[in-house]
């Protein structure tokens, strides 16, 4: 026991100082704004680490045997890669709509049993490779990253591999996790004393721009917690005023935009850790919160939201359209509310390494608490943003057509895969319309036929 205890004693003498050097210099140089650039060669020796155990792990293998323990996820790039080059992806269910048009069903088909095969071949595709539940789960690697709690688990296949990962394990729990949390709570502690005060002076362009600078300080601070590396392209199009609207993957997409510039939030109103970060940021700046669940409060939030826009002095407004968080491979249905309040939309599209950590957040699976643990226990969250060019509703187009075009150029940009499918999916049945949509085309087709028959028989007689 006396053995452990001077061993602890050691190890604690020989870690505490450069920790400490490391905290101090951190939190000074946030203080001004600066940075030691120690997260970028962070991640340089990242990656060579990773391409040194897939090294490993191909001459353990080989490529054919690492593909196939690593998943089906090849293959689904491989086909979705494919349909992005078709400009989308044609849904099956949607093919017995879509193959034939009015004229030729009714001049020229005869309903035949073989019809049905349309609808059973697409019901089966939907059950073996669901396009849409995937969505809601942890995106799959095609190569290991050396931490335990992907798909893949290679920790113990050599002793190289395994010292990387128990020196890994090390690093990211007993070196970076303690740091991480120190900057968070005291990242915390900054913005509710920082927001405070800011909430505490008269409306006035001096208080817009001390709100900029407070904001963009705060967040990045708090970017340290993370060890959030992000690249931004395309800075001429950065939102000055309007709607910005991104695909949503995680709730830290709010501080990977905040970081570069200041925005008034809108989303769903939160208690617990969440709650404390919104209320700290609702006295400095107009934010819009809502509960999900109340429908009136829609036609408020909506008005609220046109008045914003309306108003030339106030920020532009962050909105996540889809609603809830979607895996980092495609972007799903965009609410057409945002769409119909009228103005500028920019577009931004958000995509992470998952190669670092796994940024999607399971909120049915994990709590927020639960999650920033999984986050602050990561290698790094590396993501690249890219600012699009401002966007405006069409003559004639309607806001549905709006948004469609909106997430089309959205996908596109980040390489993501177009879903025409409501993120809503992830908590609730589809709807009841969208089953009789495909029940009355059906029954229509059916009619059609028989008059075909009729005709025919007539013809005879």
């Amino acid at each position: 026991m006396a053995l452990v205890d001077a061993l602890a004693t050691v190890a604690l003498s020989l870690l505490l100082p450069p920790f400490l050097v490391v905290l101090v210099s951190v939190l000074v140089l946030a203080s001004f704004g600066k940075s030691l650039g120690l997260r970028q060669k962070y991640v340089e020796v990242l990656l060579k680490v990773f391409e040194d155990g897939n090294r490993i792990l191909v001459k353990k293998f080989g490529k054919e045997r690492l593909a196939k323990n690593s998943g089906s996820m090849n293959e689904d790039s491989d086909s979705e890669d494919e349909a992005r080059t078709n400009g989308s992806i044609i849904r099956n269910n949607f093919r017995p709509f879509s193959e034939r048009d009015d004229d030729e069903v009714a001049n020229k088909h005869e309903f035949e049993l073989g019809d049905c095969l349309d609808y059973i071949s697409a019901g089966m595709e939907a059950i073996v490779d669901d396009e849409v539940t995937k969505r809601f789960s942890a995106e799959e690697l095609t190569s290991w990253n050396l931490l335990t709690r992907t798909n893949c688990h290679y920790e113990f296949i050599s002793v190289r591999l395994t010292i990387f990962w128990v020196v890994g394990f090390l690093v990211r729990y007993f070196l970076l996790l303690p740091l991480r949390i120190t900057i968070l709570l005291f990242g915390m502690l900054v913005l509710v004393v920082c927001t405070y005060i800011v909430g505490c002076l008269p409306d006035s362009p001096v208080k817009k721009t001390i709100n900029k600078k407070v904001s963009m300080f705060c967040f990045e601070f708090l970017s340290g917690a993370l060890s959030l590396v992000c690249t931004y392209h395309n800075r001429e199009n950065v939102p000055e005023g309007g709607i910005c609207v991104a695909n949503h993957t995680t709730p830290i997409d709010v501080l990977v935009l905040a970081c570069d510039n200041t925005y008034d939030l809108v989303g769903q109103r939160h208690g617990g850790f969440l709650g404390i970060f919104q209320r700290a940021l609702s006295r400095a700046s107009a934010h819009i919160w809502f509960e999900r669940c109340e429908a009136k409060d829609r036609f408020a939030v909506a008005k609220r939201l046109r008045d914003h826009v309306e108003d030339p002095d106030k920020l532009p407004i962050l909105i996540f359209p889809e609603g809830t968080c979607i895996n980092n491979t495609s972007v799903m249905q965009f609410k057409k509310g945002t769409f119909e309040v009228g103005g500028i939309i920019y577009p931004v599209a958000i995509k992470y390494d998952p190669r670092f950590g796994d940024a999607f957040w399971n909120s049915s699976k994990y709590s927020m608490v639960n999650y920033i643990y999984m986050m602050m226990t990561s290698w790094a969250i590396v993501c690249d943003v890219w600012y699009l060019p401002p966007m405006t509703i069409k003559e004639n187009e309607t806001s549905i057509e709006f948004a469609n075009r909106v997430k089309a150029e959205i996908a596109r940009q980040g390489g993501l895969v177009d879903l025409v499918w409501d993120g809503g999916l992830k908590r609730s049945a589809p709807k009841k319309e969208w089953k009789e949509q495909h029940q009355q085309e059906f029954s229509r087709r059916l009619k059609v036929s028989n008059l075909v028959t009729e005709k025919k028989v007539e013809k005879c007689e």
